[in-house]
């Protein structure tokens, strides 16, 4: 049987996997019989699939001000029943990790990534026919949100499978997806509703996510998919240690922090006589660091270890928003707390699923580091 930090070297770093495990964790795929771009595609596979999922939700913002100022202008309630669209896909995002992940161990990471695609796709198609925000709650928020939920952990964890020496740096390219997916999708979608309507943004977006997540998903896999695992026999032990405990609570605290100054440093700016236009490209700054800080900081990891990183990157952050922030009233000292908050924040992202799979094995990546997501959904929740 496992011991809790199985698979953990003196620096907190992941051993590498090996093709041994336990007898209801049979290896039947082994790293050696696929090419060895293989790796590599599924980095990029889950890259896309990470822009994808949540690019839209970063463009659903672009749609929610349109729809606010143009279709259900001087209409308080509706306004009001808009702004859960973008809260309901953000508990998605976390909320389904639980069960993503253990159906990506015991069926498919390619499976569990295709069938989230198609929802996502058909959530989008579905939303561009309502006619009201309740309605919009309904496709956007829970439909195409479920399917968010089905693709983020698999394709979070997917990665880290296949890589050794550079599991960080792996796990962190496939989650900068995240923003540079925001930065792409939310000026298409802008662009696409001026020359057509939100619905028809909608529709396109659609078609994208079903091509490029289909191609994208085919090539999410892991080197040793388990066997003689069911649906209904869901391996508890992690539920039984203090450590896995504990650093769930951490997990619940950092989502619960992590969103707070991405929604109220331009409020903050603006309060301070900043326009709103530049205080929406200084946290756009914030953002593109902390896709930055995702990839430098897993890359960080794979040589000082997993803990030692962890624990750096949240003392920085906590330092930028107790010294940085109450000083940060100008456009440059702004940025410069945008870029530090942005960094290190971002990279605490690519070493939590990293954690899971250090704590308790890297066959159970996908369920652990779902079940800190899950966690991660009530402090999205709070924040």
């Amino acid at each position: 049987m496992s011991t809790p930090y199985e698979g953990v070297d003196e620096k907190g770093g992941v051993l590498p996997e090996t093709d041994a495990s336990e007898s209801t964790h049979t290896a039947v795929e082994p790293a050696r019989e696929f090419p060895p771009y293989t790796r590599y595609l599924v980095v990029a596979g889950s890259f896309v699939i990470q822009g994808l999922a949540c690019g839209v939700v970063h463009a659903w913002g672009v749609q929610m001000e349109y729809l606010s100022s143009h279709v259900f202008a001087g209409d308080d309630a509706k306004t009001s029943t808009l702004s859960y669209v973008g809260t309901l896909m953000l508990f998605s995002i976390y909320f389904w990790g639980l069960l993503a992940g253990w159906i990506a161990e015991v069926w498919s990471y390619q499976g569990t990534c295709l069938v989230g695609t198609v929802i996502m796709a058909v959530g989008q198609l579905v939303a561009s026919f309502c006619k009201e925000p309740w309605q919009l709650c309904l496709a956007e928020g829970i439909l195409f949100g479920i399917g968010i939920g089905l693709v983020f952990g698999p394709a979070s964890t997917a990665p880290a499978r296949w890589f050794t020496a550079h599991r960080g740096l792996a796990t962190g390219i496939a989650v900068a997806g995240v923003g540079v997916g925001g930065l792409a999708l939310a000026p298409l979608t802008e662009f696409l509703m001026r020359r057509t309507s939100v619905a028809w943004s909608q529709r396109i977006a659609a078609i994208y996510i079903l091509v490029l997540g289909t191609l994208a998903s085919l090539v999410v896999r892991v080197p040793m998919q388990a066997r003689g695992r069911s649906l209904g026999s869901f391996d508890w032990q992690a539920f039984r240690s203090v450590r896995f405990a504990l650093h769930t609570v951490l997990v619940l605290f950092i989502t619960a922090a992590y969103i707070v100054p991405f929604m109220f440093l331009p409020k903050f700016w603006v309060q301070h006589g900043i326009s709103s236009e530049t205080a929406s490209v200084m946290i756009a700054v914030a953002n593109v660091t902390s896709s930055v800080g995702r990839i430098v900081i897993g890359l960080t990891a794979d040589y000082v270890g997993i803990m030692n990183t962890l624990v750096a990157a949240m003392a920085v952050v906590t330092a930028s928003c107790l010294a940085l922030w109450p000083f940060a009233t100008t456009v440059g000292s702004g940025i410069a707390l945008g870029i530090v908050y942005g960094f290190a924040s971002g990279g605490c992202w690519t070493l939590l699923p990293l954690v899971a799979g250090s704590m308790f094995g890297m066959e159970r990546l996908a369920s652990n580091a779902g079940t800190f997501y899950t966690v991660s959904a009530v402090g999205a929740w709070i924040g």
